[in-house]
């Protein structure tokens, strides 16, 4: 049982994504009123880069969750297999220099879902699964920003709970 606790965050993660997937489905009127976008497994990733800034292995687990999640919704494997391991690095190496209080995490999430959302939209529009202008796009942002600001602050303590109590990878036995 020991082993499947450095399990925890992947399978965490999973949930996420499930969650993420389920509320895009039932709250798609909300969503499409400004064309945001539901992001709460990408915000998981992001705050776990946050909060457990020295553990490497995460960046490879937000690798994993990328993978999982281009499957998930597009059936390609793209976008998130990029941008959530790059995100986790850089979050990683700015955690170390910002205060660890809420609101510079939140301002943190915000920033990175912008270049998230940047970085999407270029990719599918310059392969041409997308049409969105570039004003519609920058629309769309501030509704996905306000629902990314939600679900940050909603799920701020679980992922807070899990990586200080599960982190990644590491093994407990070295500690008893």
């Amino acid at each position: 049982m020991q082993s499947l606790r450095k399990f925890v965050l992947a399978f965490a993660l999973y949930v996420a994504l499930v969650i993420d997937g389920s509320l895009a489905l039932f709250l798609h009127q909300f969503f499409e009123l400004g064309n945001a976008a539901c992001l709460v497994m990408p915000i998981g990733v992001m705050l776990l880069a946050l909060f457990d800034d020295l553990n490497d292995k995460e960046i490879w687990l937000a690798l994993g969750a990328g993978v999982v999640s281009d499957l998930y919704f597009w059936g390609i494997i793209g976008v998130y297999t990029v941008i959530l391991p790059l995100l986790s690095w850089l979050l990683q190496k700015s955690a170390r220099f910002l205060p660890e209080v809420f609101w510079a995490r939140m301002l943190a999430v915000i920033l990175a879902v912008v270049v998230m959302s940047t970085y999407n939209w270029l990719i599918l529009s310059v392969v041409g699964m997308i049409t969105v202008s570039l004003r519609n796009f920058l629309i769309s942002l501030l509704p996905t920003l306000g629902w990314a600001l939600l679900f940050a602050a909603i799920t701020y303590p679980i992922w807070a709970s899990l990586a200080r109590n599960y982190p990644f990878m590491v093994n407990f036995d070295n500690y008893h």
